[in-house]
């Protein structure tokens, strides 16, 4: 027996082809343009319901990845957590040796230069793979199951950030004092994370784009927070810390709000229509929260797009007034 969800959609998919029959038939009888018109949404409407019942049907795989893979991966997470966790050492230590003779040195100070250089090392990596793998691998467009289902390869993408995210949460929470908003992303990474690293439907497709080439507008955020640490390379190179900014600022509304808007329109679209056609409380719980996940990553990407168009606008009303000054 089909669930109810799926009979709903295949009556509606036949009512759609009757109208549509009989469309075609009045047109050829020498219909309007308005009648073309409804022909033309009636295509739409199939499409849309035939990758509706696509998607749905996928609840036919099984729920998880083999087990040897979830293994692998799970080591692999755990490897890179370590790794990150080695090199994040490191970076402290250096940098406590070289400059904790120098004038200003506090151990907070440490730990947030190390962690912000980590970082911009990880970033670098996955922005690199994201970006080569959305533009070279991953076919545009593609149908509603390729979107859902494969793509185990890019699997590799989704390890790296949850490896990463073990790694930044406890860091950033006891020894660089992040913002809840901040933990919030590191736990909301983490669950979408899961969802493309241990499920059979988990949207790898999406991998490429989430969790690599965001990460390119990371890679000039970890060199302007370095110089927010250090105020006094601030005050030396001025001008080089305005174009990092301006950079930062191109590079974030750029990729994470004009990018970041269609690729999960996408993601919440495939999502939701496996959600809704669950047949169980579990399989809803988990893409639900999935969905949650995105939407919530999406409200605080607009948030700081908002918050670094509120810095752009006082960067050009100061520059405006230094100019009045001047003339003045």
């Amino acid at each position: 027996l089909l669930p109810r969800r799926r009979l709903t959609t295949l009556t509606r998919l036949a009512d759609l082809l009757d109208a549509h029959e009989q469309s075609r038939e009045t047109v050829s009888a020498g219909a309007s343009w308005r009648q073309a018109e409804i022909i033309a949404g009636c295509e739409v409407n199939m499409f849309e319901l035939k990758e509706f019942d696509e998607i749905a049907a996928l609840h036919g795989n099984p729920p998880f990845l083999p087990s040897p893979q979830i293994r692998q991966s799970l080591y692999t997470i755990v490897a890179i957590a370590l790794l990150i966790t080695v090199l994040h050492l490191a970076i402290l230590k250096t940098y406590q040796i070289r400059y904790s003779h120098s004038k200003g040195y506090n151990n907070e100070k440490a730990w947030e230069v190390s962690y912000h250089f980590t970082s911009l090392m990880v970033n670098f990596l996955l922005g690199v793979l994201g970006l080569y793998h959305y533009t070279r691998t991953i076919p545009h467009p593609a149908s509603g199951a390729t979107r859902v289902v494969g793509w185990e390869e890019m699997g590799i993408l989704g390890c790296i950030q949850m490896g990463c995210q073990l790694w930044a949460l406890p860091v950033g929470y006891f020894f660089v004092n992040e913002t809840a908003a901040m933990l919030g992303h590191h736990v909301q990474v983490m669950v979408v994370g899961a969802l493309a690293t241990f499920f059979t439907n988990g949207f790898r497709y999406s991998t490429p784009f989430f969790f690599g080439l965001v990460e390119v507008s990371s890679v000039p955020l970890s060199i302007m927070n370095h110089f927010k640490a250090n105020p006094d390379l601030i005050a030396s190179y001025p001008g080089l810390y305005l174009a990092i900014r301006m950079v930062f600022m191109v590079a974030f509304i750029y990729i994470r709000v004009f990018m970041w808007a269609p690729n999960m329109y996408g993601f919440l679209h495939d999502c939701g229509i496996l959600c809704f056609t669950c047949d169980n409380n579990l399989c809803r719980a988990g893409l639900g929260a999935s969905c949650l996940a995105g939407v919530g990553l999406t409200g605080l990407q607009l948030m700081w797009a908002s918050m670094i168009l509120r810095g752009f606008l006082k960067i050009l009303a100061g520059g405006k007034k230094n100019k009045r000054q001047k003339t003045a």
